[in-house]
C-alpha cells in the first residue's frame, strides 16, 4: 500500500472528469430551462395551466388558417366515413346465427346514423387536439324518434370541474390515490367512481352558479384526453408544443404585409443633405418682401401638379428616390414551410399534408412520410375503438337486447370496427401485393375487405349475385370471375 501511494504520488493519474451537459447550472443554462420543474403530473397540469393552454389554443385554431386546417384534416383522417360494426362468431357457418348478427349490426348502424355517431367522433378528436380532454354521457332522450333511446352527448372540458378552488387535490386514500382531481372521484385503486357536472357551462353568463351541479356515475361517462405522463388525471391540449409556432407564422405573416403596405403607400422619399441651420425655418422671406422655400415640410403628404404630366418641384439641396418593394422577401416561404412543418411534427403530419402542398415530393418521400402519419392514425383509432365505441355499443346491446330478445340467442364471440382504409399511390402494385398475399395464404379476404373499411361478407354476396346474372342471361363468365387467372408480376417483382 504504501509503495502504491508512492507510485501514485510520483506519477499521478490523470482523472477524467465528465458530466452531464443538461444537468449544468450555468446561467445560459438555467435560462434556457427556467420553466423545468419538478411537479407531479397533476400540480404541473392544474386547472389554470389547462384552462389558460385550451383557450389560446382554441384562439390559435379559430384564427389560424394552418392550425384549423392541420386539426380538421387530422379528425377527417381519423375518422373518415365512420367506424362500421363487425360481429363475429367461431365455429362453422350457421344461417340462423349469421342472419341474427347480420340484423344487429344493421340496427346499430342506423341508430349510429340517427344519433350522428361519425359527428361526434369527430367533434371528440377536434376537443382532444384543442382542448386536450372531453366527455361523453351516455344519456337517453325519451322524446326520440327511435327504438333506442340512447343519445350520446360530448361536453366540454370545463363542464366537469370541482365546486372547490383548489388547484390539486385536497384528500387521498390510505392507499395514496386521490379522492378527487377537478370534478373527478376515485376509489382507493384509482378507478373513476362519479363525475361532477356543471349544468351551465362555467363560461356562460349563468355558468357556476351555486347548486348548478349535478353527480353522474361514472359508467355512464367516456373520458377521452390526450394523457402522456404516469399519475395524469386530466388531459392537456395537443397542440400545446406548437401554440408558439402557429403564433409565430400569425405574427410574421402580419408583420410582412404591414412592410409590403407601407412601401406601397409611399411613393417617394425625399432626402437633402443640408446644413442643420437651414432646417429650423421652412420659409424665408428677403429684402424685397420675395418668399422662398429652403426646406419642406414633411409633416403630411405632398401634392403633385395635375395636367399634361405630373411632377414634382424641389428645393436646392433636396432630392427624391424611389421606395423599393422587398417584400415578401425571398425568406418568406421558406420560413413558413419550416414552421408549418414544426407545428405539425406534433400530430406526426407529413408537410404536404399539413400544408396542402406536395410539389417538392417525390414518389418515395411521400410514400414513407404517410406511412409515419398512418400508423399515428391506426393507434389512435384503436384507442378510440376501445375507449368509446366499445363502451357506446355495450350500452346499446343493453337496451337492443330487451327490444330483440331474440337476436340474442346466439351471442357473438366478438366484435371488431372497420375502419376507411388508406388509399395507395399506386393502386395496381398495392393490387399485386393484395393478391400475393391472397395466394400465399398470409392473410384471409376478411382482413384484406377489412384494410379498406369495407365487409367480405357483403362482398361475397354481391359477388354470388352477379355470378348467377351471368349465368342467368346466358352470358359468359366475367375475367374476374376466373378463379383460375394467374398473377402477372412485373419483371422487377418477378
Amino acid at each position: 500500500m504504501f509503495f502504491k501511494r508512492l507510485l501514485n504520488a510520483i506519477f499521478p493519474r490523470k482523472s477524467v472528469i465528465a458530466r452531464f451537459n443538461a444537468a449544468s447550472r450555468s446561467p445560459d443554462s438555467m435560462r434556457n430551462f427556467q420553466g423545468s420543474d419538478f411537479l407531479s403530473a397533476d400540480a404541473a397540469m392544474s386547472r389554470s395551466v389547462r384552462q389558460l393552454i385550451a383557450s389560446r389554443a382554441r384562439n390559435e385554431f379559430v384564427n389560424n388558417s394552418y392550425a384549423n386546417g392541420i386539426i380538421m384534416t387530422l379528425a377527417d383522417d381519423t375518422i373518415g366515413r365512420g367506424p362500421c360494426l363487425q360481429l363475429e362468431h367461431d365455429g362453422p357457418p350457421e344461417p340462423r346465427h349469421d342472419e341474427a348478427l347480420t340484423r344487429r349490426e344493421r340496427r346499430f348502424h342506423k341508430w349510429a346514423r340517427d344519433v350522428k355517431l361519425n359527428d361526434l367522433l369527430r367533434c371528440a378528436r377536434i376537443a382532444k387536439a384543442v382542448d386536450g380532454e372531453t366527455f361523453i354521457r351516455l344519456q337517453t332522450n325519451p322524446n326520440a324518434p327511435r327504438e333506442v333511446k340512447l343519445e350520446p352527448r360530448l361536453y366540454e372540458s370545463e363542464y366537469v370541474e370541482s365546486s372547490t378552488l383548489a388547484e390539486t387535490p385536497l384528500e387521498y386514500h390510505a392507499s395514496g390515490e386521490p379522492m378527487e382531481i377537478d370534478g373527478i372521484f376515485y376509489d382507493q385503486y384509482g378507478n373513476p367512481i362519479r363525475y361532477h357536472f356543471w349544468r351551465i357551462h362555467p363560461g356562460s353568463p349563468l355558468g357556476g352558479a351555486p347548486f348548478a351541479y349535478t353527480t353522474e356515475d361514472a359508467k355512464f361517462v367516456i373520458h377521452y384526453g390526450n394523457f402522456y405522463r404516469a399519475g395524469q388525471h386530466r388531459g392537456i391540449s395537443e397542440m400545446a408544443p406548437a401554440l408558439n409556432i402557429f403564433n409565430d407564422l400569425r405574427r410574421y405573416s402580419t408583420a410582412v404585409v404591414l412592410a409590403a403596405e407601407v412601401a406601397a403607400r409611399l411613393s417617394f422619399i425625399v432626402s437633402n443633405d443640408l446644413p442643420a441651420e437651414m432646417m429650423e425655418g421652412t420659409v424665408e422671406v428677403d429684402e424685397n418682401g420675395r418668399i422662398s422655400q429652403t426646406a419642406l415640410d414633411m409633416r403630411g403628404p405632398i401634392a403633385l401638379n395635375s395636367g399634361e404630366f405630373n411632377g414634382l418641384v424641389l428645393p436646392a439641396g433636396y432630392k427624391t428616390s424611389q421606395m423599393k418593394a422587398e417584400q415578401p422577401t425571398q425568406q418568406y416561404v421558406s420560413f413558413k414551410d419550416a414552421k408549418i412543418a414544426e407545428a405539425a411534427r406534433v400530430f406526426s403530419m407529413p408537410f404536404n399534408v399539413a400544408a396542402g402542398n406536395s410539389s417538392s415530393y417525390n414518389y418515395a418521400s411521400g410514400r414513407l412520410d404517410h406511412q409515419v402519419y398512418h400508423k399515428k392514425l391506426l393507434i389512435e383509432r384503436d384507442e378510440i375503438a376501445s375507449v368509446i365505441l366499445d363502451r357506446i355499443f355495450e350500452t346499446w346491446q343493453a337496451f337492443d337486447s330487451a327490444a330483440h330478445p331474440a337476436d340474442y340467442v346466439f351471442p357473438e364471440e366478438g366484435h371488431y370496427w372497420m375502419w376507411d382504409g388508406f388509399e395507395h399511390v399506386d393502386p395496381v402494385k398495392e393490387a399485386s401485393a393484395q393478391a400475393m398475399r391472397l395466394a400465399n395464404g398470409v392473410t384471409t379476404l376478411a382482413e384484406e375487405c377489412a384494410r379498406e373499411g369495407r365487409d367480405y361478407q357483403t362482398i361475397l354476396r354481391q359477388r354470388a349475385r352477379e355470378i348467377q346474372d351471368c349465368q342467368d342471361k346466358g352470358l359468359p363468365p366475367m375475367p374476374w370471375m376466373n378463379v383460375e387467372q394467374p398473377v402477372v408480376l412485373s419483371d422487377k417483382e418477378e
